[in-house]
């Protein structure tokens, strides 16, 4: 009955450290994994960010052609999209949002870009994209913006304008979307947007600090239980062959 209690003994605390490892690993994710290949990232980066494995397709522009009516006095409702699946960006026009051209239609653009740089206070988790047209928007209208986000980062709970002139970001209202990765926000300029993860940099950095640490720990003390583990398998392997030459 000795050799049963102490292989049970030995798999009780295998188990443990097994477990303790796997905790560890997710929790020290993506540090944790170098060496490793993690999974690709199911989104389409212009450029990923460091941590963040490409799966190498380019992110799709989109684009779409809004009727105006024959007395060019009114453009008509519309949606464009990028024609990643999932969309990638999307953008939902009511009518009226644009100022009514001599033209038969009015031309809306979604253009991927890398963001160059980030905000203060947040993460950029996707690509930065340029909403475009070929007429202004019409004063007082609003266009509802739908951002996608990288499943390798945080998620999205902001939506960020990057300020060409200044070279600075402006965050944007937004509704987050945890069923469909997407974060929401209703825009009144014709511009540059990004889904951004709102973080405090202090408590994050103390954050990755500790997972750092939790990682070569866990490590540790797997080696440590195997150690432990390993004179009762010795013991268990002696006492068999005892019993076999009997």
């Amino acid at each position: 009955m000795r050799p049963r209690s102490g292989s049970a003994a030995a798999g009780v605390l295998l188990a443990a450290a097994a477990g303790l490892y796997v905790v560890a690993a997710w929790q020290s994710k993506p540090g944790f994994y170098d060496g490793f290949a993690p999974p690709a990232d199911t989104y389409r980066w212009v450029k990923a960010p460091d941590g963040v494995t490409s799966n190498g397709l380019k992110p799709l522009p989109g684009s779409a052609a809004l009727l105006v009516s024959t007395d060019h006095s009114r453009v008509a409702a519309g949606a464009v999209a990028t024609g990643d699946t999932p969309p990638q960006a999307r953008l939902e026009i009511p009518a009226g949002a644009f100022n009514a051209p001599a033209a038969d239609t009015v031309g809306v653009d979604l253009t991927p870009m890398a963001a160059p740089s980030r905000p203060d206070n947040a993460v950029i988790v996707g690509n930065l994209y340029c909403v475009t047209a070929t007429t202004a928007l019409a004063k007082g209208q609003e266009l509802q913006l739908t951002l996608r986000y990288s499943d390798q980062l945080p998620s999205a709970d902001a939506i960020f304008r990057y300020e060409d002139e200044t070279l600075g970001w402006s965050q944007l209202p937004a509704v987050h979307d945890g069923r469909t990765a997407t974060v929401s926000a209703p825009i009144t300029i014709l511009g540059c947007y990004a889904p951004a993860s709102l973080v405090a940099v202090a408590p994050a950095s103390s954050s990755r600090a500790g997972n750092r640490l939790l990682a070569p720990i866990a490590v540790g003390l797997l080696v440590l239980v195997l150690l432990a583990a390993l004179p009762f398998y010795l013991r268990v392997r002696r006492e068999r062959r005892l019993r076999q030459r009997v």
